[in-house]
């Protein structure tokens, strides 16, 4: 059954999302409870046996259709952009005496105060949106703080941080005033910009009066004259600190979902957000030049939480808070166990270079790829080499793990056919290069194995280079010859060289000895005459004639 804290949970989710709302990767990630089974807010809420009450609020939100909203405040804003677009084109291009530029000067004078009232109107909007999201978090960190009196521990940071919100959000409700002081009485527009159109502030009469036509003769004006700098007010209605807030408002807002500090940190996006004050952009040209920038693009949304998640961990440390309880810094311990558990299986170096380890986990947590990825496991590989290690004393190197293996397979080819390991290795490359390869599965070991037994083929007889093709090594070849030497040069059969002349004389191009026949060539080898059997027949013979001539009884 769920615990109360849980089902509390539930039901202020049950306020804030219909049943068929999808749970965001964001919503995941940001939660203190595990719902990644749930797709729907209204699987969660089924889970539990709670209705969702969202629906009936919005229905009952709905009926005041006589209220504006964001959409309404942007439309109306774009309309009178429009106008003070038409009205400067218009003084730009008459005399300041004409009647067209007293008509295009008024419409102007008439929308400039609008826009202000507009884009503070917005401001009022977005900034209401960030003190909503703010009183959540009051309430989840008070109902933090109740649950650590309750167990009698240390609450001071908890404290803290209520009260670093509490701040934040007085701070907002302060702005929220201003913005909608600033606001003032701002209606919707109902006429359409055009030079058609009587607007607020244009008399009828001035809207209507006949354009006069200059005379081409007696210019009294230049023909293109310039706009009275006087006249043209070119600071926003509102102030820069007005405006960045006002666009990271809109950006926090569910067509993004982007916090401020991804502005910071993102070149691309803080460029945006310069433009944005510095040339007065609408909320609708801001939202389109985040969707077309490259970094938001690429990026899926997991990712982009990712990289807040990184970016909240950078300021902590630069200001000196990171004690390892964030979300971020336990995933970064957590992966860099994972890997230096699986470079030690590979014989990886990393394994002991804890900066190597971090770079890695970083990578891994940023680009969410997981332990068995290919990009993890070349990452891992690369740092494959002989390791040192003490043995009694004494610094030895060598691989180990995986690579171990691998390198000890290699040598017995190599062996297995007569050759150095160095001898069998590809190209110009190295051990260690060759063992990064067998890693990562870009080096088959059965074709290294297979290339070995055609090379130990060059000059041999066609019978050897036929097994040496089946897949025999040139060691299964000669077996039955090598045992045989071993036993009547009484040596130790892998003391017997593959290139040994001797044992080579046993398989020519006319065809392979019998066991009896090479027998008989071995006592002709120098080294059967230091053997045992080879002294105890000299012996004996010695002997032989000893008593043949009454020597010996």
């Amino acid at each position: 059954m769920a615990d109360k804290d849980y089902l509390n949970w539930v039901r202020e989710q049950a306020k804030k999302h219909a049943a068929d709302d999808k749970i965001s990767n964001l919503d995941k990630l940001s939660s203190k409870y595990i719902i990644n089974k749930f797709k729907t807010w209204g699987e969660l809420f089924d889970s539990v046996g709670i209705k969702s009450t969202y629906i009936k609020e919005k229905a009952k939100a709905e009926v005041k259709s006589t209220e504006r909203t964001l959409d309404d405040v942007d439309t109306d804003l774009a309309k009178w952009q429009m106008d003070i677009d038409y009205a400067n084109m218009r003084m730009d291009a008459y005399p300041t005496d004409s009647a067209e530029y007293k008509e295009a000067k008024a419409i102007y004078d008439t929308a400039v105060p609008k826009v202000k009232a507009l884009k503070a109107e917005a401001q009022s909007f977005q900034l209401g949106k960030q003190a909503s999201s703010i009183d959540e978090d009051i309430a989840k960190k008070e109902e933090e703080l109740k649950k650590a009196k309750d167990r009698g521990q240390d609450t001071a940071s908890i404290e803290n941080k209520l009260n670093d919100l509490k701040t934040k959000k007085s701070g907002i409700d302060t702005k929220i005033a201003a913005a909608k002081t600033a606001a003032g009485t701002a209606k919707p527009l109902t006429s359409a910009p055009g030079p058609d159109v009587v607007r607020e502030g244009v008399s009828s009469t001035s809207a209507k009066t006949p354009t006069p036509t200059p005379k081409p003769t007696t210019p009294t004006k230049p023909t293109t004259p310039t706009k009275p700098v006087a006249t043209t007010p070119t600071k926003p209605a509102v102030t820069d600190a007005q405006q960045r807030e006002e666009a990271l408002a809109i950006a926090a807002g569910a067509d993004f979902s982007l916090p401020e500090t991804i502005f910071n940190n993102v070149p691309s996006l803080k460029a945006i957000l310069e433009r944005y004050v510095k040339e007065d952009w609408t909320p609708e040209k801001l939202r389109k030049a985040i969707r077309d920038d490259v970094w938001f693009r690429k990026n899926s949304q997991e990712i982009k939480a990712r990289y807040v998640q990184l970016f909240n961990y950078q300021d902590l440390v630069k200001t000196g808070q990171a004690q390892g309880t964030t979300d971020y810094e336990k995933q970064i311990a957590k992966l860099e166990r994972q890997i230096a558990d699986k470079a030690r299986l590979m014989g990886s170096g990393i394994a002991s270079d804890p900066a190597a380890l971090r770079r890695a986990a970083e990578n891994m947590y940023i680009t969410d790829v997981g332990i068995d990825d290919a990009m993890t496991t070349d990452f891992i590989a690369a740092a494959i080499r002989p390791l040192g290690s003490m043995l009694g004393g004494d610094i030895t190197t060598g691989y180990s793990g995986q690579a171990l293996q691998n390198y000890q397979t290699l040598q017995s080819i190599a062996k297995s056919n007569g050759f150095k390991l160095t001898d069998i290795i590809p190209g110009n490359q190295t051990e260690s290069q060759i063992l990064q390869g067998l890693a990562t599965g870009k080096i088959d070991i059965n074709r290294i194995a297979q290339d070995a037994r055609v090379l130990a083929s060059q000059g041999q007889p066609q019978y050897v280079r036929d097994l040496l093709s089946q897949g025999y090594n040139l060691s299964d070849v000669y077996a039955p010859y090598r045992r045989t030497m071993a036993t009547a040069l009484e040596l130790e059969e892998d003391q017997i060289d593959l290139n040994d002349p001797t044992l080579r004389m046993a398989i020519t191009d006319k065809g392979d000895m019998n066991i009896y026949e090479f027998n008989k060539l071995l006592r002709k080898d120098n080294r059967w005459q230091y053997t045992g059997q080879a002294r105890s027949e000299v012996a004996d013979a010695t002997q032989k004639i000893l008593q043949d001539f009454g020597f010996m009884g």
